[in-house]
């Protein structure tokens, strides 16, 4: 049985579906989508205080983008999903948005490897080879360090706009960190 927040949840989304408008096919948004070259992908945290839609102000209806969270909003967690992205829909556009007082600038590696070894006493060898995406420097150095293995993989297209973002969590500011032009 379904307990706590969830509960919730659920009983938001049946009055959501009550009034609920599918979209168009996704094979009908893709046509559209690759003839433009208008999509745009947003990668960003997912800490629950960032709406990268509200942020950006995006409604659905209005633009063609999609969103990839997870935590620190790191590209070495999402490269297989931005690979896929450009694979369904092309876009030309990659944000790598990345927030202050972000969760990862506070828990380090060291601090998770800890906690998931108690959890997980043996996957030893797996937790101490992995990477969390921790952020030792400021906000604008992970940007670029995100920024830069994008540029750098074999699965995304070279004529891909990449633009880094910083977003004011205090202040509600976004600032543009770099952009790199497409090889057009």
């Amino acid at each position: 049985m379904v307990t706590g927040p969830l509960v919730q949840m659920l009983a938001r989304n049946s009055k959501f579906s009550e009034t609920y408008t599918a979209p168009p096919p996704l094979m009908e948004m893709r046509k559209g989508m690759i003839a433009t070259g208008a999509g745009v992908v947003v990668l960003s945290c997912s800490d629950p205080r960032l709406n990268p839609y509200q942020i950006l102000g995006i409604d659905g209806k209005t633009a063609k983008a999609t969103m990839v969270r997870n935590a620190g909003g790191r590209v070495f967690d999402a490269i297989r999903t931005l690979a896929v992205l450009q694979t369904i829909g092309q876009p030309g556009t990659i944000v790598v948005m990345h927030h202050t007082d972000c969760g990862m600038t506070h828990f380090h590696d060291d601090a998770i490897k800890e906690t998931l070894l108690q959890i997980a006493p043996g996957e030893k060898v797996s937790i101490e080879a992995s990477k969390f995406g921790e952020i030792k420097g400021s906000i604008e150095e992970s940007i670029r360090e995100d920024l830069a293995l994008i540029r750098a993989s074999p699965l995304i297209k070279k004529t891909t706009q990449v633009v880094g973002l910083k977003y004011d969590i205090h202040t509600g500011v976004l600032s543009q960190v770099e952009e790199t032009k497409s090889e057009l």
